[in-house]
């Protein structure tokens, strides 16, 4: 399957090196504005140069869009009008309603379209997902959700991000979603600038704690953090009326030292990508699955449903009070 990978930026090379690796796919063409950044990354797997957009697109089977939040519309238009199957980085689009009008836009055109929610993926979250189905936990009634980063990203990232819960927080409310197999339908947030004020000059927190509640009743707790100062940190824990599981964070080298009257065990991955770099391989198989009509794949409703929640976390934020989730949408 030929891949054109729109973006040449961290996840663009990301995704490159995910297509070349594997043995069902290669790299099409690369396009990025930045012509040096897509020169460079072409030549590093032997791939066709595009020109433009329209150039990466023409003989692709599938577009791969790792661009900035602002261009993603835009791009994922082009695929539709094209009736090229694409898979998007989250969020969709830079506001809700652009979201819903190009997903809409791809229903209409039966166009595959498939969102980049890679934690569905990752190993830990699929045994979650699975005993939450099978029903071993009986029924779910508390989830615990963390999510820290180790380190601040740059304010030019924090400008165009969208803010800490659609950026961060669009995989874990996919992720509560898809692991419970229900919508939230309240949520109230707290969040406060303890690491950097500078995220209030773009309305944005770098610390938050987020309490939901689910359709069912079911109450999930989620911690957001932006900076940590012992590696990065994400856990997932669900407890049911019959039993609880956890998603602890692994340990790279889980080596204990003896040493007098202490022992030092290993710590967490360093960064983000080091613990769900593996997601993206694992993320590609599916994709080209799904593209060939043999599997299911995030979709854009999926990504709306997760923005939908975002936008209604940001309202709670901003009136300091909790805020019922409407999914204004029929696609």
């Amino acid at each position: 399957m030929g891949i054109a990978v729109v973006g040449a930026g961290f996840i663009g090379n990301v995704h490159s090196k995910c297509t070349h690796e594997n043995p069902r796919t290669r790299i099409s063409a690369v396009f990025d504005t930045n012509a040096e950044a897509s020169g460079l990354l072409a030549v590093k797997y032997s791939a066709r140069h595009a020109t433009s957009l329209d150039d990466a697109i023409a003989d692709a089977d599938l577009v791969i869009i790792g661009t900035p939040t602002n261009t993603h519309g835009d791009i994922a238009r082009l695929c539709i009008k094209k009736k090229t199957p694409f898979l998007c980085e989250k969020p969709l689009d830079i506001d809700l309603q652009s979201a819903m009008l190009t997903a809409r836009l791809a229903a209409e055109a039966g166009v595959f379209a498939g969102m980049g929610l890679n934690r569905r993926f990752d190993g830990q979250y699929q045994a979650l997902h699975e005993a939450i189905g099978s029903g071993d936990l009986g029924k779910v009634e508390i989830i615990l959700m963390t999510s820290r980063t180790q380190s601040l990203p740059p304010m030019e990232y924090i400008a165009k991000s969208g803010g800490q819960l659609r950026d961060k927080g669009a995989h874990w409310f996919d992720m509560l979603c898809w692991l419970t197999r229900e919508r939230p339908k309240e949520i109230f947030v707290h969040g406060s600038c303890l690491i950097d004020k500078r995220f209030a000059e773009h309305g944005d927190v770098d610390t938050a704690t987020i309490s939901i509640e689910m359709e069912s009743g079911a109450l999930c707790q989620m911690n957001f953090s932006r900076r940590t100062a012992y590696g990065y940190d994400e856990r997932v824990e669900i407890a049911g009326s019959t039993g609880m599981m956890q998603a602890c964070p692994p340990i790279p080298i889980n080596v204990h030292h003896f040493h007098g009257d202490k022992i030092t065990q290993c710590g967490l991955h360093p960064d983000w990508y080091s613990r769900i770099q593996g997601t993206y391989p694992a993320q590609l198989d599916a994709l080209v699955d799904a593209v060939e009509g043999k599997g299911e794949f995030p979709s854009l409703i999926d990504g709306l449903v997760a923005e939908t929640i975002a936008v209604a976390g940001n309202k709670s934020l901003e009136q300091r009070m909790p805020v019922s989730i409407l999914y204004d949408f029929d696609i």
